[in-house]
């Protein structure tokens, strides 16, 4: 029996694997919200099932545009973009949580989605300066 001498898997570089990470969050949860709007809207506390649905659909849109980026020789590019991005749907979020008519879990929730989503944007801009 032989050792293998190569690695056992290849790996795309770091922007377009955060752009691909990116692309399969957003598309989980504008698929969720898109298919579930009514069941996620009861969770979050409001009746606004159309804002929930429409929210969910232009996340697998944008979901789309992240997973083709990563697969483009501008994927270092759109991964500053995408950080950008991130950064305004943080701060968005944040002023949802605090401004929307939405119930104590609701709060809970946008406000949490939106901290980790502003994580990913740290993580995206240290890796779009390499």
């Amino acid at each position: 029996m032989t050792a293998l001498s190569t690695p056992l898997t290849t790996t795309a570089p770091a922007p377009a694997r955060l752009l691909q990470l990116d692309g399969v969050l957003c598309a989980a949860m504008g698929l969720t919200a898109a298919l579930a709007a009514g069941p996620v809207a009861e969770l979050l506390g409001t009746t606004a099932t159309g804002v929930v649905r429409g929210v969910g659909i232009a996340l697998v849109v944008y979901a789309a545009g992240l997973l083709a980026a990563a697969r483009s020789r501008w994927a270092r590019p759109a991964l500053r973009a995408a950080a950008i991005g991130n950064v305004a749907w943080e701060a968005a979020s944040l002023a949802v949580a605090v401004l929307a008519d939405l119930g104590t879990t609701g709060r809970v929730l946008v406000a949490a989605q939106g901290l980790v989503v502003g994580a990913l944007a740290v993580v995206q801009l240290r890796a779009g300066r390499r």
